[in-house]
């Protein structure tokens, strides 16, 4: 009796991750502007390695490069990871685009230990089906945000400019 409990709550709870409604999978998609790519081998040693694309993609977070896996173990050699030689890569979305292009994609963050924070698995839309994706991986850099004015160390600056001392105590700290 027990088994025929345990095996009705192991449906249940399956069937349950299966009736997810669509909106809960929702993909959220960020729109980035191409700028352009280089050809880079894929090892040290140039004359056996095969070469590959960097791309560069800016959004308003910051950048993102590209290396396009068409396999599940293709990994960034630029962060230090091991290449792999893939043999038949076709194009991409990104090869067809000229600098300045905008396209569509989203990104998922790299969960093995000791990846660092700024490396995730980015998948783009085909334009001839959009429900195939292309996969790259991908390092992201953040937009440097400007150093802020360093705090006053005191407030008679901020005093004077409220006019909150008296007109004796203002020529005297103020200047005036």
């Amino acid at each position: 009796m027990r088994l025929a409990y345990f095996a009705l709550a192991t449906f249940l709870l399956m069937s349950q991750s299966l009736s997810m409604r669509s909106e809960d999978r929702a993909k959220v998609y960020m729109i980035g502007t191409y700028l352009g790519n280089e050809t880079l081998p894929d090892s040290a040693n140039s004359k056996e390695s095969t070469p590959h694309h960097l791309y560069h993609v800016k959004t308003d977070d910051g950048t993102w490069s590209l290396v396009f896996s068409p396999g599940s173990v293709d990994i960034l050699p630029h962060v230090g990871w091991p290449p792999s030689h893939s043999k038949n890569i076709g194009p991409n979305l990104l090869d067809s685009l000229k600098d300045g292009d905008k396209f569509a994609f989203r990104a998922e963050s790299e969960h093995r230990p000791g990846s660092a924070k700024t490396v995730y698995h980015v998948y783009i839309p085909r334009a001839d089906d959009p429900k195939k994706e292309d996969r790259f991986d991908a390092e992201f850099t953040p937009v440097s945000t400007p150093a802020t004015a360093p705090a006053p160390k005191d407030n008679v600056k901020a005093m004077c400019d409220s006019h909150l001392f008296t007109p004796e105590q203002e020529s005297k700290y103020c200047g005036n």
